[in-house]
């Protein structure tokens, strides 16, 4: 009865203490180092043997929080449903469109513009993003 009890116990042992996945730094002998899960190949030698933790699984949301997520939304609920549709504003199109040709011609011409020339570009599309009244 003894002998069965020793030998289950070790095996207990030794199934719990080589259980789970371990990372293990190999040292071939030209010196190249690698880091694997499987066991290091004959030539190369084991530097270490680390077990690996398997992260906590994320956990849900909330079922009524889901729930509320995938409700649509009443009108009354948001108020800008009730918000009539933008209208594109013409100054601000205008200034956007200055800036992207100003830039468009820095681009280009960078190592050509004189700084008069960079000047003008500048000057334009204030010009164009001033604002009136």
């Amino acid at each position: 009865m003894s002998r069965i009890l020793l030998i289950v116990s070790v095996l207990a042992v030794a199934g719990t203490a080589g259980s789970g996945p371990q990372l293990r730094k190999c040292v071939a002998p030209g010196g190249a180092v690698s880091y694997q899960d499987q066991p290091c190949a004959a030539d190369a030698s084991e530097a270490w043997a680390q077990p690996v933790k398997a992260l906590p699984s994320p956990v849900p949301a909330p079922a009524a929080a889901q729930a509320a997520s995938s409700r649509p939304a009443s009108p009354r609920a948001s108020p800008a449903a009730r918000l009539p549709a933008a209208r594109p504003d013409p100054r601000r199109a205008r200034c956007e469109q200055a800036r992207r040709e100003a830039n468009e011609q820095r681009d280009r011409l960078w190592n050509k513009l004189s700084f008069a020339e960079r000047s003008e570009l500048d000057a334009r599309v204030a010009r164009a993003c001033a604002r009136e009244g």
